[in-house]
């Protein structure tokens, strides 16, 4: 930015000049009203700071000179003071002046100066949805909002307008409040926050030549941001507009963001699998309606055979291959409805919601069989499977079935591994006698047995 201060003090105009540099903007020096008035003309400037007091005017009568000339009509204008005094604060607004600003706190206004500058073109995109039974304001309209890099799509009619809503993507919806058709732009604005409720972030301006307060208020109330009288003033326009456009980019980034941290705690980011923090969310789901509707769920537990023999002999590069290609194994063949995470070192778990004990036992004998031709990184690999399932008429949790699982992969691991060992939980026994019955796979090649109830 090109920053004019005007200040009598030739030391203060040398220290402000380095503050200027110093925040990465231009100083342009003066030391006079007039001096400041005639590089008001000359440069093109995108802010000013003038002290109250001048050799040959005062800061209020500089800033009311400033505005009549064509290149300060809309300039901002700071006034630098050292005493906080209304009436000067008065006068000052009077005269045009944007801000007073305290002289003994100035490195921060330039550190912040981006914040008055002048809007810039084209510097918005997005795409606006403009509501005008009027030609010539939708002319001007539309030539301040393309003017400041935005693509517009204009409608007579609110109803119009509604009907193609849904079938677009907006960054801001534009609208008079009495336009032609069966629907006014207050019901329009009523219309989009009832029946689009997932896009609260999404900004709406309404626009009237009817300045009445009660009015305004009942907007507000039905979900309007901001309101616009006509006739429009282009540069209250566009900074309405922009502040609006700006606060949607940052909502929306803190979004982003939002997810990226969810992300970071649920996704593990060597598979890709949602990991094991994710348990406590969908399980409390799953297993409530599982138990509520008497449905069917299911685990399966898989470990990876003599993983850190394949770390030790080929490196934990090939390792993580292997922990890739079963991660991308369960994503690809899985149901929408399953839930697959890695939920530590080489064990797995899937999650299977309507699911029986038969079809889960089915479902994990067709991934050993996966895993044995998928060969990551070249090598052959095989996993030992529990599988387990929710008993039909009993209240059950994730610990419960999980704890089946785990003993179910412990008798396949001693079994010989590579095989699948189903066990039905049973709700009578005790916490060390969970899991009988139990029916394992034979070796591979062998016919495959059945899981017993």
């Amino acid at each position: 930015m090109k920053i004019l201060v005007v200040d009598r003090s030739r030391v203060f105009r040398a220290l402000w000049s380095r503050m200027v540099l110093a925040a990465g903007h231009k100083p342009i020096m003066a030391s006079s009203g007039a001096e400041g008035l005639a590089r008001i003309d000359e440069n093109d400037l995108e802010l000013v700071c003038a002290s109250i007091t001048l050799p040959d005017m005062s800061g209020v009568e500089f800033c009311r000179q400033a505005r009549a000339r064509a290149a300060g009509h809309d300039l901002p204008l700071i006034l630098l003071t050292t005493k906080q005094d209304h009436d000067i604060r008065r006068q000052a607004f009077e005269a045009g002046a944007t801000d007073v600003h305290d002289k003994t706190n100035i490195r921060d206004l330039f550190h912040q100066a981006a914040r008055y500058g002048r809007p810039v073109e084209h510097a918005h995109e997005g795409k606006v949805l403009y509501v005008e039974d009027s030609p010539t304001v939708a002319r001007v309209m539309i030539r301040i909002l393309e003017g400041m890099g935005l693509e517009v799509a204009h409608f007579r009619s609110a109803d119009e307008a509604l009907q193609t809503f849904e079938r677009g993507s907006w960054d801001l919806v534009l609208s008079d409040i009495l336009v032609e058709g069966e629907i006014s732009g207050m019901g329009l604005v009523s219309r989009l926050r009832q029946q689009f409720p997932d896009k609260t972030s999404l900004p709406i301006v309404a626009m009237s030549g009817l300045d009445d307060q009660n009015r305004r208020a009942e907007l507000f109330r039905l979900g309007v941001n901001d309101f616009v009288t006509k006739p429009v003033l282009e540069d209250e326009v566009r900074a309405r507009i922009g502040n609006l456009l700006a606060n949607k980019r940052l909502f929306e980034e803190v979004q982003d963001q939002r997810q990226k941290l969810y992300d970071m705690a649920m996704i593990d980011p060597l598979t890709g699998l949602r990991n094991r923090n994710v348990l406590a969310e969908c399980a409390a789901r799953f297993f409530a309606e599982a138990n509520q509707k008497d449905m069917p769920l299911s685990l399966i537990l898989l470990d990876i055979d003599h993983f850190k023999q394949i770390n030790d002999s080929h490196g934990h590069l090939v390792g993580d291959e292997v922990l890739v290609g079963v991660g991308e194994l369960l994503r690809s063949t899985g149901r929408e409805t399953d839930v697959a995470l890695r939920f530590g070192g080489e064990e797995f778990l899937l999650v299977l919601p309507e699911c029986d004990l038969f079809d889960a036992h089915t479902r994990a004998e067709e991934l050993r069989q996966q895993l044995r031709e998928l060969q990551p990184a070249g090598i052959t690999i095989t996993a030992s499977f529990g599988v387990t399932s929710r008993p039909s008429g009993e209240d059950v949790g994730m610990n419960d079935l999980f704890r089946v699982a785990d003993q179910a992969v412990y008798r396949a691991k001693s079994e010989g591994r590579d095989r699948v060992v189903s066990r039905a939980l049973d709700t009578a026994a005790k916490p060390d006698e969970q899991g009988t019955p139990a029916v394992d796979l034979p070796g591979p090649g062998q016919p495959t047995a059945q899981p017993v109830s």
